[in-house]
C-alpha cells in the first residue's frame, strides 16, 4: 500500500511546492462533476468522485492529467493569482506618486550599472558581469541573516529600504503569504519571500557602498540575475527553460530562460526572451 501511495504522490506539486493554479482548477472540476452527478440523482457516485478527486488533489496536486500544462494559462487569463507573473515583483516596482519629491528623478539602468561598477559591486568579465568578491560575501551574509525572519519582520525592514511614501505589509492569497508594497497612488507590488530576502539583503549590503537609496532599490532586480545560491536554502541555482507552473508562454515562442532553485521550486529571475 505504501509503495502504491509513493507512486501516486507528486511532491513537486504538493506540500510547500503545491501548485495553486492546478489545485484551484482541479477543485473546480471535481465540484462541477459532483454537482452534475448529484443533480442526476447518482449520489453514491457523486460521493465517490468527490472523495477520490479530493484525495488525488491532496496527494498529487491534481486529478486531470497534464493539468500543470494548462492550469497556469487558464488562471493567468482569469487573473486569479497575483504571484504567477513571468517575472516577480521588485523593491523598485512601486511607481512614485506624481507629487512625490523624487517622482521625476527615476534612475536609469545606465545609472545603476555605473554606480555598481564604481562601487566594485559588479565587475566586468569580458562581455559578462560578475559579482565583486567583497560584495558577494556581504550579500550572502545579509541573506543568511534574513532568511529565518518572518514576513512581518521583513516588512519592517522593507519600510527602511523603500521610498518614504511606500508602505510595506504582509498579504496572503491562495494559501501563500507575501510582502506587499503599496505606493501613495494605490499601486501595489507583491514580493514572494525568496525575492524579498534576496533584494532586501542586497539593499542592506549596498548601504555602505552606494549612497543613493533609489539606486540601491533599483539594483535589487538586476543583481538577482547574478545570484549563485538560493536565498531560501542556500542550494545551487540552475538556468533552465523548463516551463514553471504558473508561467504563460506566448504561442509560437520558447519559454524564457529562468534562474531556478530545483530544491525549493522557486524562480529567482526570468531572463529576456530572444527576439
Amino acid at each position: 500500500m505504501s509503495r502504491l501511495l509513493e507512486r501516486i504522490r507528486r511532491p513537486e506539486y504538493t506540500g510547500p511546492n503545491r501548485c495553486w493554479p492546478c489545485t484551484i482548477t482541479n477543485g473546480a472540476l471535481v465540484a462541477v462533476a459532483v454537482a452534475a452527478l448529484a443533480l442526476a440523482r447518482r449520489r453514491l457516485l457523486a460521493v465517490a468522485v468527490g472523495v477520490v478527486g479530493l484525495a488525488s488533489i491532496g496527494a498529487r496536486g491534481y486529478v486531470v492529467p497534464y493539468t500543470p500544462r494548462f492550469a497556469p494559462r487558464l488562471t493567468a487569463a482569469l487573473s486569479l493569482d497575483p504571484h504567477d507573473d513571468d517575472e516577480p515583483g521588485s523593491l523598485s516596482g512601486v511607481p512614485a506618486a506624481e507629487d512625490a519629491p523624487d517622482a521625476d528623478e527615476a534612475v536609469s539602468g545606465e545609472d545603476v550599472l555605473a554606480a555598481l561598477i564604481e562601487a566594485d559591486v559588479v565587475v566586468p568579465d569580458g562581455e559578462e558581469l560578475r559579482l565583486g568578491d567583497g560584495f558577494r560575501a556581504d550579500w550572502r551574509e545579509e541573506i543568511r541573516a534574513l532568511r529565518d525572519r518572518d514576513l512581518e519582520a521583513l516588512a519592517a525592514i522593507a519600510d527602511r529600504h523603500t521610498a518614504p511614501e511606500t508602505k510595506a505589509r504582509v498579504g496572503s492569497s491562495f494559501g501563500r503569504s507575501y510582502l506587499v508594497l503599496q505606493g501613495e497612488d494605490g499601486g501595489i507590488v507583491t514580493l514572494r519571500r525568496e525575492i524579498a530576502v534576496a533584494e532586501l539583503g542586497a539593499a542592506r549590503a549596498l548601504e555602505s557602498r552606494v549612497d543613493d537609496p533609489a539606486i540601491r532599490r533599483a539594483a535589487g532586480k538586476p543583481l538577482r540575475s547574478l545570484l549563485e545560491a538560493c536565498p531560501l536554502c542556500d542550494g545551487p541555482l540552475e538556468i533552465t527553460q523548463s516551463t514553471c507552473c504558473g508561467e504563460v508562454t506566448p504561442i509560437g515562442s520558447l519559454p524564457a530562460e529562468k534562474l531556478f532553485c530545483p530544491d525549493c521550486n522557486v524562480r529567482l529571475f526570468t531572463f529576456d526572451r530572444d527576439p
